[in-house]
């Protein structure tokens, strides 16, 4: 019946059928997968101990940042630390065993870093201290350990990447947000790109797209609308990745190109860190205006999404950056015997 169907029936009229068929589909799969989001991220006032541990990991960051700039600025996040110390008095009232929890302990060391580092300048912290109780203040002086806070880059230390394992120049990569001012040519980055492309892909069909900026004022205007880059120079060269629709077959591959994308990005920045280029990726989940108006300055086809940038420049003589403490694989590992 079926093949006697399709004798009958027009391929353009079975492919408008399939297309209906398909655009039902996505509308009620894109809405279950929306659904289940929003069920389960961490939104703000939640007290769930994974959502509290989410929202330290980001302060956590905010505050290494903070502390990695080259020019440090004495008082900075205020802001960040009023909203930080409400999330850790509340994971001690749900973890009992929070004084052992890695990301209390990452937290109290960055915490730990940035009130000595002020407490030897001479720096008032009045406004630091009205903020916790006796009880974590007492954690965050006495937190000691590599736990949290920032590490020293050098670029000396790049001089043999390309001799390194795959482990060790895993190991020695990390995400360098101050750069040289020596510019970063097209051709430095089309190296690096090259050695990414043995990537896979989704049966090969490689969706990824590399777009690289090198124009100081195009990259001027892309930053302020990504917005994690504040209080940075701007980099030398920003690359962003993004995935091609066109690539893709069926409404369950809607997703596919950020996982493609994704992978290409991790395989673009270890070749750059063997091309001894320092590099920081950026997230691209913009608001409508500002992914508007980013498609709009690089004049980007209807058919690409954005997956992700990455900061690229020399690395300095020597350079901070976030320590960004990692789970132990055994958390996030789960085994079906």
């Amino acid at each position: 019946m079926k093949e006697t169907l399709k004798k009958i029936v027009p391929e353009s009229m079975i492919a408008w059928i399939r297309g209906v068929q398909a655009s039902v589909k996505l509308r009620r799969e894109t809405i279950r997968q929306m659904k289940r989001f929003e069920r389960n991220y961490a939104k703000r006032g939640s007290m769930r101990k994974e959502h509290l541990e989410t929202r330290i990991i980001f302060f956590t960051h905010q505050i290494e940042k903070g502390l990695s700039h080259q020019d440090f600025r004495f008082g900075f996040g205020k802001g960040v630390l009023a909203e930080f110390a409400p999330l850790l008095v509340a994971l001690s009232k749900v973890d009992a065993q929070y004084k052992s929890n890695g990301i209390f302990q990452s937290a109290t060391c960055a915490l730990h870093e940035y009130r000595a580092r002020h407490e030897r300048a001479g720096y008032d912290l009045d406004y630091m201290r009205r903020l916790f109780p006796d009880d974590l203040w007492e954690e965050i002086g006495q937190a000691q350990g590599h736990a949290g806070g920032v590490l020293t880059i050098k670029a000396a230390d790049k001089a043999h990447n390309a001799e390194l394992t795959f482990e060790q120049l895993s190991e020695a990569r990390h995400s360098v947000r101050e750069f040289s001012d020596e510019p970063v040519s097209a051709e430095d980055i089309e190296q690096a790109v090259a050695i990414a492309m043995r990537t896979p892909s989704v049966c090969n069909r490689q969706p990824t797209r590399v777009h690289i900026i090198t124009n100081a004022d195009m990259i001027a205007k892309l930053m302020p609308l990504q917005g994690g880059f504040r209080g940075y120079k701007m980099p030398p060269a920003l690359i962003l990745l993004t995935a091609d629709n066109q690539a893709f077959m069926n409404q369950d591959e809607r997703n596919e190109g950020y996982t493609d994308g994704g992978l290409f990005g991790m395989s673009l920045l270890l070749a750059l860190e063997e091309q001894q280029l320092a590099a920081c990726p950026l997230n691209t989940m913009l608001p409508m205006k500002r992914d508007d108006a980013t498609r709009k300055l690089l004049n980007l086809p209807d058919s690409e999404f954005l997956v992700m940038y990455i900061a690229v420049g020399h690395f300095l003589p020597e350079v901070k950056t976030c320590m960004s403490k990692r789970f132990d694989p055994e958390s996030i590992v789960t085994v079906h015997a």
